[in-house]
């Protein structure tokens, strides 16, 4: 079961408003169309270069560096660029635009018809995608970061892990906490709609595979208001928890971290989205032992694929921290030139689309769990998903569930913990 839990899940009720005030514009634009003819005639597209640009929720509450996709995919560019780019252009990226969260739809409207672009890559945006209507119509090639509902379906949408499955149930989360000996399980969630599905979905598969209990549930908790922590911390110490999972921001996990080493409660955490080194710097102490999941390899990662080692080495060219994000937005880039090239030199928007969506296997050269565009676009249980598991020890993040020489634990469809994973 592949959740990730973003900072949407406890933005999505502050955005409303922001955007029920938010315009969008009908009707075509300069950078519109089909994408049919040939590469000169194509949006976006000079004889010596190849425009994107993207759109991100650089100002957000919880001040959180999602135009940081922007970084990855330049350091992506600069490598393809230093060596001659694409039949004979550049790749360029115009500008990132900030949506504020709640105002996507006129940000991209704004990329549309100010840009002049091919495609829009980098795309990150925390609350709802209102833009996805407009780039579909136009039939822009995208890319992003896909953690909104509005990622699924569209044949000219890529996001970095192929259609989302919040909510699923499945035996890779029940057969990891028995790997790992946890046998009472606490779930927290918000009261937002998304959080209260990837809870559900958690509590389902212990439910129906019951390597551990959820003793602890409680889906009904607020964004903003951590008034919640201490009473849930005594309730999981009460019911002896060894193993806490949410669909809850950083901030969230970090205040149950503290509150659970303050009552002595002897648990860890699974968190699908900690990634962050200097995060972990910051507060190593309050999450030892806890897993953290990827779809990427882990910079730490002993057999480096060769996706890794060119992002490693073009980041730091770049003079840039590899992060998450960037790590996003070179993935992103990765399946950008990968249509370009299978596309041929008389690309057009719509054959660089046609053309992903054969692919069976993109990974950005090993670098991210692969992506099967011939499904994922609308099947959010593909028959396999694959993950890197990082375990916190002291300050650093240590690759784990995996054997040496291996990067990704891929579970199938209809995985159960009397099964064991294969390994990519």
């Amino acid at each position: 079961m592949r959740i990730r839990v973003v900072a949407v899940l406890a933005v999505a009720a502050l955005a409303v408003a922001a955007c029920s005030n938010s315009t969008s514009k009908s009707g075509g634009s300069n950078s519109g169309g089909s994408g049919n003819g040939s590469a000169n005639s194509q949006p976006g597209v000079t004889k010596d270069t190849i425009r994107t640009a993207g759109v991100a929720s650089i100002t957000n509450p919880l001040n959180a560096p999602y135009g940081d996709l922007q970084k990855g995919v330049q350091a992506y560019y600069n490598m393809v660029n230093k060596s001659g780019g694409i039949y004979g252009r550049k790749l360029v990226f115009v500008k990132m635009h900030d949506d504020q969260v709640g105002n996507n739809s006129t940000e991209v409207q704004a990329m549309l018809d100010q840009d002049n672009i091919f495609a829009a890559v980098g795309m990150a945006t925390i609350a709802s995608f209102s833009g996805a209507k407009l780039l579909a119509q136009q039939n822009v090639p995208t890319f992003g970061w896909n953690i909104n509902d509005e990622w699924a379906g569209p044949k000219n949408f890529f996001g970095n892990v192929g259609a989302e499955c919040n909510g699923c149930v499945g035996g890779d989360l029940p057969y990891f906490a028995q790997q790992l000996g946890k046998k009472k399980v606490a779930v927290l969630a918000y009261n937002v709609a998304n959080s209260k599905l990837c809870a559900q979905g958690i509590k389902k598969s212990f439910d129906k595979y019951p390597t551990a209990k959820v003793v602890v549930y409680d889906d009904t908790l607020s964004f903003g208001d951590q008034s919640f922590v201490g009473p849930s911390v005594r309730k999981m110490k009460d019911n002896g928890v060894d193993l806490v999972m949410t669909c809850m921001d950083t901030n969230a996990v970090l205040a149950i971290g503290k509150q659970m080493k303050q009552d002595g409660v002897n648990a860890i955490q699974y968190l699908p989205n900690a990634y962050d080194h200097d995060f972990l710097k910051q507060n190593s102490q309050f999450f030892q032992g806890s897993i953290v999941r990827i779809p990427f390899a882990p910079f730490e990662s002993t057999a480096k694929p060769q996706g890794l080692s060119d992002y490693l080495k073009w980041m730091k060219k770049s003079g840039y921290t590899p992060s998450e994000y960037t790590t996003y937005g070179w993935i992103n880039a990765s399946m950008l030139y990968d249509g370009l090239k299978a596309a041929g030199p008389d690309f057009t928007r719509q054959k660089v689309i046609d053309a992903l969506n054969k692919m069976t296997h993109v990974d950005a050269n090993g670098l991210a769990a692969f992506v099967d565009w011939t499904i994922q676009h609308t099947e959010k249980q593909p028959p396999l998903t694959c993950a890197a598991y990082v375990k916190i020890q002291g300050s650093k993040f240590v690759p784990t569930f995996v054997p040496n020489g291996k990067n990704f634990a891929c579970t199938t469809k209809n995985f159960t913990p009397n099964d064991k994973p294969s390994y990519q």
